[in-house]
């Protein structure tokens, strides 16, 4: 009998499909929450992003958001997706930099229940 290989599980490969598969996302990361009551603290699981975008996603794997603070924050803690297009909208400032880039024009957040928040950027509006 021939046993067919199967594939570990990564996150960073599911969020690299998720991108590629996606509509022209640029890079997604996962903000998973830490183990720690209270306050509910959100920090960087998992990401994939676009060669190009290296140094830019890179200052944000150190970044922790407060549940309930910051679009991430808020998104976990409303448990509504958002989005946001550079032209028309205030960023908190752990966006801003990404905004101010001209580089991304679209971010999305979008909470996974009980255990954190996908965010997805893209070069396009």
């Amino acid at each position: 009998m021939e046993m067919a290989m199967t594939v570990p599980f990564s996150l960073r490969n599911k969020l690299k499909t998720l991108c590629a598969y996606g509509d022209g996302w640029s890079y997604a990361i996962f903000w998973r929450f830490l183990e720690k009551n209270p306050p509910m603290l959100l920090n960087v699981e998992e990401a994939y992003y676009e060669e190009q975008l290296g140094e830019g996603i890179q200052n944000m794997i150190p970044q922790v958001h407060l549940l309930g603070e910051g679009i991430v924050g808020e998104a976990a803690f409303t448990n509504k997706h958002n989005w946001l297009h550079s032209v028309s909208c205030e960023v908190d400032s752990g966006l801003y930099q990404q905004f101010s880039s001209g580089i991304i024009k679209t971010i999305v957040v979008i909470p996974v229940k009980a255990c954190g928040v996908v965010q997805f950027g893209s070069r396009n509006t």
